[in-house]
C-alpha cells in the first residue's frame, strides 16, 4: 500500500506530498494535474522495475508524453527547459508491505545535450511504526556512489557509481537472502496497476487469446482476460457478469468465444434479448464490464489507480460504481481521478454512511506554484456544498457545464 507520496519538479507537481487511505479519490477540474499524479505513481512502479529508465519513462512502458516532458516546465515553458544542460524530479513513497515499511526515493536526471537518463539520487530505508528511518539505510548516495547494503553486512556495502541508466531497486540480481528489502520493495510496486480505459477503440480490437493477467491499461485485453478467467477461475467470470447485470440491468447474458476459423475472441452481451459484440456496445457498457473484471481479478494488483472510472456511466449507476470500486479496498488500495460532481457525491455519501476512515477526498487545483492537492471533507451533500461546487467547475466549457448540472440547470 502507497501510504504517503512526495513529488517534485514531475510535470506540474512541483513540490506535492499527500498522504493515502485505501481509497483515494482525486476530484478538481480538467487540466489541474490529476492524471499526473497518476503517471508519476505509474513511473515509480516502472522504474523500480523496468530494465531501464528510457524503458519507464519513454520506451517499452511510456509514461504520457516523451520522456523530457516529465520534467516540470519553467515559467517560460518547454523552450526554456531544453536551454538547461540537466534536469531532475523526485517521487518518495511510504510504502506498507506485508513485511514492513519503507521509504522509498528515485531522482532520474536528464542530459539535454544527449538525451541520456540516469539516476541521480535514490533511497531506500526501513521505517519504524511511527514512521521514522530506522536502522542503515538499504540504498543511499554516500559521495559518488550509491551504497547498497546487504543483509547482516552493513559496514561493507555494495558500491555502484551514480549515474546508472536504471534504479538499483530494478537490478533483480539483487535479492534472496542477502537483500531482502529490496525485495519486498521491488514485489510491491510490481504489483501496482493504472488503467487509462479506453472503450472507444482499444476495448474493440479483436484479439486472439493469450497468457495475460490482467485487462491492460487500456482495457486492451478485456476479451483475452475474461477468456482465461473463465477456464481457469470460473466462479469468478460468472461474478464479473453478475456484478455487470446488477450494475447494467438490461444486461441479461455475458460470453466470449473463440472463432475457430479466424483464431479471434468474440466478446459479446445479450441486452434486451438482442446479442452485441464489443465492436457495437456503448462505451459506458464496456467501461463497467472493465471495472467489474478489474474487482474480481484473482491475479492482482495491490494498488489500482483509475482514470475517470465513471466516463460514459449513466449518472444513476453512478453509486453503484463507487460501492464497487469501494469494494475492494479489503484486498487492495484504490486511487482513482475524477472531475464528475456526480460521482464525487456518490463518494462522499459513502463516506457518511460508512464512517470509514478508508475514504479520502482531495481536491486538486493548479496555481501558479503548480498542481496542489488537499484533503477535502464536507458535511451534507456535495453538490450542495458551494467550495466543492467551485473546486469542480471550472472556465473551461466542462467546467461550465458541471457548473450548470450543479446549479440544477441540466437534468442528467
Amino acid at each position: 500500500m502507497l501510504t504517503k507520496l512526495t513529488v517534485r519538479n514531475f510535470k506540474s507537481l512541483v513540490d506535492v506530498t499527500v498522504e493515502l487511505p485505501r481509497f483515494a479519490v482525486l476530484f478538481g477540474a480538467n487540466a489541474t494535474g490529476k492524471s499526473n499524479l497518476l503517471d508519476a505513481i505509474q513511473a515509480l512502479s516502472w522504474m523500480g522495475n523496468a530494465r531501464t529508465l528510457f524503458d519507464a519513462l519513454g520506451g517499452s512502458f511510456p509514461v504520457r508524453g516523451h520522456a523530457f516532458e516529465a520534467f516540470s516546465l519553467p515559467p517560460e515553458g518547454l523552450p526554456a527547459l531544453l536551454e538547461k544542460q540537466s534536469a531532475r524530479f523526485a517521487l518518495e513513497a511510504d510504502l506498507a508491505t506485508a513485511k514492513g515499511n519503507y521509504r522509498y526515493r528515485i531522482e532520474p536526471e536528464i542530459n539535454f545535450n544527449s538525451g541520456q537518463l540516469s539516476v541521480a539520487d535514490e533511497y531506500l530505508t526501513q521505517l519504524s511504526t511511527t514512521g521514522n528511518p530506522k536502522g542503515t539505510a538499504a540504498i543511499e548516495r554516500v559521495g559518488s556512489n550509491l551504497h547498497i547494503r546487504r543483509k547482516g553486512k552493513p559496514a561493507s556495502p555494495r558500491r555502484e557509481q551514480v549515474g546508472l541508466n536504471h534504479s538499483v531497486l530494478s537490478d533483480w540480481s539483487l535479492g534472496d537472502n542477502g537483500y531482502p528489502w529490496l525485495d519486498q520493495v521491488r514485489a510491491e510496486l510490481i504489483n501496482w496497476r493504472t488503467y487509462y480505459l479506453e472503450p472507444r477503440m482499444q476495448m474493440r480490437d479483436a484479439e486472439s487469446p493469450a497468457d495475460v493477467f490482467d485487462i491492460g491499461t487500456h482495457g486492451e485485453h478485456i476479451a483475452s482476460f475474461l477468456y482465461k478467467l473463465r477456464a481457469e477461475h470460473s466462479k469468478y467470470f460468472t461474478a464479473v457478469s453478475r456484478t455487470l447485470r446488477s450494475i447494467v440491468p438490461s444486461v441479461e447474458m455475458l460470453n466470449v468465444e473463440l472463432d475457430e476459423r479466424r483464431g479471434t475472441l468474440n466478446l459479446w452481451i445479450r441486452q434486451a434479448g438482442v446479442e452485441y459484440s464489443s465492436r457495437v456496445l456503448s462505451e459506458g457498457t464496456l467501461r463497467v464490464l472493465a471495472l467489474c473484471a478489474l474487482a474480481v481479478n484473482p491475479w492482482g494488483g495491490s494498488l489500482l489507480a483509475l482514470e475517470e472510472p465513471e466516463n460514459g456511466v449513466h449518472p444513476r449507476r453512478l453509486e453503484l460504481i463507487a460501492q464497487l470500486l469501494f469494494s475492494l479496498v479489503e484486498q487492495r488500495q484504490v486511487i482513482v481521478t475524477t472531475h464528475s460532481p456526480l460521482f464525487a457525491d456518490a463518494i462522499l455519501k459513502m463516506k457518511h454512511e460508512t464512517q470509514s476512515s478508508d475514504i479520502g477526498l482531495f481536491n486538486v487545483r493548479l496555481t501558479a506554484r503548480g498542481t496542489t492537492v488537499d484533503p477535502f471533507d464536507v458535511t451534507g451533500s456535495l453538490l450542495q456544498n458551494p467550495a466543492i461546487a467551485k473546486a469542480l467547475s471550472s472556465s473551461t466549457e466542462d467546467g461550465m457545464f458541471e457548473s450548470l448540472i450543479l446549479r440544477g440547470l441540466i437534468d442528467e
